[in-house]
């Protein structure tokens, strides 16, 4: 005898069906979640085991919290948070305002000849090793380099600028380096803006300065976001070229790993690596916050 809550077979299959529509893309989903369980995951798990179960000399691990007393309690290595994101937010910050009209002129190159040209002269560099650049940078920026060659030709200074081993040898290079992860973003969502809104805006008479303020700018805010979460993690978890163009007297949160692994000291350098992981993962839990925000500005603005 047939229950009375079972339903009828078509209405069954009609709700098998919106269920397979509904979550036909999870099959697509799983091997990215299977390598990103077991890699990444599973490396941070054994980070945090490593932070408070170091293996000491006897070869026998016990519970300790001494290597995330020593960081926190310690204010060098906070003066090394410090430094760290110092060189993260310039360099975002002028990667961006580079950026930002280098992608809205690229936007408006209409010949696909210069278009080329343009996305080579500028992308090209990502294909080179970031230490063959790091080291192109030490000999322009050198006491006997390029830039100091110049700038002394032509009047400008009297003694050669120490543009190495130092926090602006590290910001100029690395804004090259991350140059093309913040035009990209941009000028993707640059891309996409169309005409009618601008001369919306200059028929009821705002000039330039207020259509990009208020059209522009929030309608491309997304892509600026994007760049900016883009070069800030890649500049605070950089080691290559902040060790070279730092010559070892810029402290940074990957030096402090690569210099603690090598001393086999691996509590420490786990502790460090997780705190570096954690203000990642704050930067981008705050510009997420910013990146909803800013889009739904600009559905407000499309509407």
């Amino acid at each position: 005898m047939a229950r009375a809550d079972v339903l009828p077979l078509p209405q069954r299959r009609a709700i098998w069906r919106v269920m397979a529509r509904r979550y036909a893309h999870l099959p697509l989903l799983a091997p990215a979640v299977a390598v990103s369980v077991a890699v990444f995951w599973a490396c941070m798990a054994v980070l945090v085991v490593m932070s408070v179960y170091p293996f000491l000399a006897a070869g026998t691990p016990r519970f300790t919290l001494d290597a995330w007393q020593r960081f926190l309690v310690d204010p060098f290595y906070w003066g090394v948070v410090g430094t760290t994101l110092r060189i993260g937010v310039v360099v975002t910050a002028l990667s961006l305002l580079i950026g930002y009209p280098t992608a809205y002129a690229m936007s408006k190159i209409r010949r696909p000849g210069w278009a080329l040209a343009c996305y080579v002269v500028l992308f090209a560099p990502i294909l080179v090793s970031v230490v063959v650049r790091t080291y192109g940078w030490l000999l322009l920026l050198s006491q006997t380099g390029a830039v100091n060659y110049v700038l002394r030709t032509l009047g400008l200074i009297g003694q050669p600028i120490p543009l190495i081993f130092n926090t602006t040898g590290i910001i100029i290079a690395m804004v090259h380096i991350l140059l093309p992860f913040a035009v990209f973003p941009i000028l993707s969502v640059v891309g996409q803006l169309t005409s009618d809104l601008k001369e919306a805006a200059m028929d009821l008479g705002a000039n330039r300065w207020q259509t990009f303020r208020r059209v522009t700018l929030p309608l491309t805010l997304p892509g600026v976001v994007a760049a900016a979460q883009i070069v800030f993690t890649l500049t605070i978890s950089a080691f290559v070229t902040p060790f070279l163009m730092g010559g070892g007297k810029v402290q940074i949160l990957s030096g402090l790993i690569y210099r603690d692994m090598e001393a086999v000291n691996l509590a420490f350098a786990s502790t460090v690596a997780l705190i570096l992981l954690a203000l990642a993962m704050a930067i981008l839990a705050a510009s997420n916050v910013l990146v909803r925000r800013s889009y739904s500005r600009a559905e407000v603005l499309r509407t």
